[in-house]
């Protein structure tokens, strides 16, 4: 387990068994540290070449992994769409992707609606949930969330890394995120019981990261 200074260029990745990670986007974002968002496309996609042929989740705007990444690491096996609702007129869904791997329904259940009707009780019992579907309604992490951290934005919500790694990881897998932010990816990995790695150029990610896995604030739950 280790959250590491780092250019996720220089990563081999030769320990990872799983990468998750929501990267920049390429969109002139200001971030708080040595990465320009702001680049060529292929400086861009330079950041994406050491992830050639390993088991990688990308979460990103749907036109970028089809124009930038798509190139580079090929078609992806399985994409969900996770909408959100937004006030601010900006995207209200990105795609989530999944390359070289796929993810396993039957490894997350949702909660039925309804749950005290006495039928969705039956199906409760038979079925453990509903089928994870193909599109995911999960709301942004807005100021006011309970996961939030202070001082840095574009927080990924811990659900969505939760349905990631439950229906994707394998029991004994090192979990790997080369753009941890705030470190969602590396609690929620920690919370289930996954070794991890996180990687970030930004130090006060690095920072919020540190603080957040020594605080171990993600609920844990079972694999």
């Amino acid at each position: 387990m280790s959250v590491i200074e780092l250019d996720a260029r220089q990563l081999s990745y030769g320990d990872a068994d799983l990468i998750v990670t929501d990267p920049p986007y390429n969109i002139g974002y200001k971030y708080n540290g040595a990465f320009q968002d702001n680049q060529t496309l292929d400086e861009y996609q330079s950041i994406f070449i050491p992830m050639k042929g390993k088991k990688v989740v990308l979460i990103h705007y749907a036109e970028s992994i089809i124009k930038d990444i798509v190139p580079i690491l090929g078609n992806p096996q399985r994409t969900v769409a996770w909408t959100y609702p937004s006030n601010t007129g900006s995207r209200q869904w990105r795609m989530i992707a999944w390359f070289n791997c796929e993810p396993d329904w039957a490894k997350y259940k949702l909660p039925y609606k309804n749950p005290n009707d006495k039928r969705i009780k039956e199906l409760v019992k038979r079925t453990g949930g509903r089928k994870c579907p193909d599109h995911w309604e999960v709301n942004l992490v807005k100021n006011v969330s309970k996961e939030k951290i202070k001082d840095y934005t574009n927080q990924i919500p811990e659900e969505i890394i939760r349905r990631i790694i439950l229906t994707t990881a394998n029991k004994g897998d090192i979990i790997v995120d080369p753009f941890c932010g705030t470190g969602t990816t590396l609690a929620v990995a920690k919370g289930l019981g996954f070794d991890f790695q996180g990687y970030d150029l930004n130090p006060l990610a690095i920072k919020l990261t540190t603080n957040r896995l020594k605080n171990d604030r993600t609920p844990k739950a079972e694999k």
